[in-house]
């Protein structure tokens, strides 16, 4: 597992709009015979405190309804020495991370998209629950409360070296408690977490959740069932086996500091539905040729979705059927229509937007027309709708489409964003207001006060790196608080950037959802 590809491919969470890029950093720190400041590889082993703690950008990522995943953007120095100890030690951790009988996610290095991915797609759910299903007369559904931001980081030794080894030796002589320690040091020193977003994050998780199902495995022989990172699905011909299994693992769990959420625990008898009840009207639905054939089936496919949206608010219905559309030759008689009936999946189901602009943008890219002013009003509106409330991917994303569409910022929109906390806008805003893609010149106070040197290790660290390489906002105090930090300053010499401003038009790659999974409850309830 090459370190390039887990930090170019694999740090930054896969959700952002494609300008955020780690490329530039993973080229230059992986560098052969490159010389980089000592705080970079420091001898973790030794114990040596020089590793300086810092926090992660947060992400607040839209799932659907009223659904959210918190993801991070860690420090670079700490992803750095993260990714690097766990690829230089990844032979070692292999017996603990090669995969048991129940896990579907053991992580595997691939050659394409994400550095590591788990063993099998999440549409690979069906599958599996056909196959271990087979003879069995009751499932347990469970998964674990709140899974990332709850584990214990010095649980990480515990399952790499056995809990008696890890509370006998502290040091930093274990791999076990270089984790933990590295872990800690992205969070500033909190033992509480490790980011979503980041491929390390799965491989420790996978650490953890291998253990916990080794353990099981022992307990229960026999067992069948799979298990998708934390969440489990594991069938019985008894309900007293299955409630049985449900202590047991409950009681490993624990001895991890983790907890199951009670809300999504059930036993239920079989049989059950494979898959969610809106699924399959949705993959199923036959488009005809003809423009005016396919007129009617546009206005049929929409009302459908938008029908199952109402029925299933928490699922990702709009996603699923807005990506699904990728498919479609859709003729220039119907191109208008086609516009309009994906942007009016935008306000009820912000969560669909990236998907949305992805159909706009590569088929305008195409040679198709956009409607300007309709996606305009569209993409400002989700700028004012979400400024002030953290949701980060709702406003990346339109700024994005702005950006990409040469689409102007309102008065309105750009009073709002102003005052947005948000580092991940707030760098798109900026790159928008250095283009003149503003009704109305942002006024930059509101994050002008993080260009210091301590927000370099804070939660505003992108904001304070690229707001100054590229010009956007000028130090607090007037001293170049960059080039003045061993680390920032080392990659701003460098020319490494996280966001490049020279992508005028996202690339193809924008991830395509998945199969949901199936639902918690009998055909016809949602989970």
């Amino acid at each position: 597992m090459p370190l390039h590809d887990l930090l170019a491919r694999g740090y930054f969470p896969k959700e952002l709009p494609p300008p955020f890029t780690t490329s530039p950093f993973a080229t230059l720190v992986t560098l052969p015979g490159g010389v980089m400041p000592a705080n970079f590889l420091p001898n973790l082993t030794l114990r040596q405190p020089g590793v300086k703690l810092g926090r992660a950008v947060r992400y607040s990522h839209s799932r659907g309804g009223l659904l959210r995943r918190h993801l991070a953007l860690p420090n670079p120095l700490h992803q750095f020495l993260l990714a690097h100890e766990i690829e230089s030690n990844w032979l070692n951790m292999m017996p603990s991370i090669g995969g048991t009988s129940l896990s579907a996610t053991e992580p595997v290095p691939v050659a394409q998209g994400r550095a590591i991915q788990g063993a099998q797609p999440q549409d690979s759910r069906r599958e599996l629950a056909v196959r271990t299903r087979v003879n069995q007369r009751f499932l347990l559904r469970t998964d674990i409360s709140r899974f990332y931001h709850s584990i214990y980081t010095h649980s990480l030794p515990w399952a790499l070296h056995g809990k008696l080894t890890a509370k006998a030796n502290r040091s930093n002589a274990l791999l076990g408690n270089r984790l933990d320690y590295l872990c800690r040091a992205q969070q500033d020193g909190q033992t509480m977490g490790i980011p979503i977003g980041p491929d390390t994050s799965l491989v420790l998780a996978e650490l953890i959740m291998q253990q916990c199902d080794k353990t099981l495995l022992a307990r229960i022989p026999g067992l069948r069932g799979y298990r998708f990172i934390d969440d489990y699905e594991l069938v019985f011909r008894t309900r007293m086996e299955a409630e049985d299994a449900f202590h047991t693992l409950e009681g490993i769990l624990a001895e991890y500091e983790l907890a199951l959420n009670p809300r999504k625990t059930e036993i239920v008898e079989l049989p059950i539905a494979l898959e969610a009840a809106w699924v399959s009207p949705l993959r199923n639905f036959t488009f005809r040729n003809g423009a005016v054939a396919q007129t009617g089936d546009l206005y049929g496919y929409f009302s459908l979705a938008f029908e199952l949206a109402g029925k299933f608010p928490d699922e990702a219905v709009l996603q699923f059927a807005v990506a699904r559309t990728r498919i479609l030759n859709i003729l220039p008689a119907n191109w208008d229509l086609f516009q309009r009936l994906l942007l009016g999946t935008v306000a009820p189901g912000p969560a669909a937007l990236m998907y949305v602009l992805r159909e706009l943008i590569e088929r305008t890219n195409a040679g198709a027309v956009p409607l300007r002013t309709e996606i305009a009003e569209v993409l400002n509106g989700v700028i004012v709708d979400h400024s002030t409330s953290g949701h980060s991917s709702e406003l990346a994303w339109a700024l994005w489409g702005c950006l990409a569409l040469g689409l102007q910022l309102s008065v309105n929109a750009c009073r709002a964003i102003e005052i947005c906390s948000d580092s991940v806008a707030a760098v798109l805003a900026l790159h928008c207001n250095s283009v003149g893609l503003v009704d109305s010149p942002l006024d930059l106070t509101h994050w002008g006060r993080w260009m210091t040197a301590d927000e370099l290790w804070d939660e505003h660290w992108l904001l304070a790196y690229e707001a100054n390489v590229h010009g956007w906002l000028p130090p607090v105090g007037g001293a170049d608080h960059v080039a003045a930090d061993a680390i920032f300053g080392f990659l701003k010499a460098n020319g490494v950037c996280f966001y490049d401003t020279a992508l005028p038009r996202p690339p193809a790659a924008i991830p395509v959802p998945v199969l949901p999974a199936p639902p918690t409850a009998p055909a016809g309830g949602g989970s």
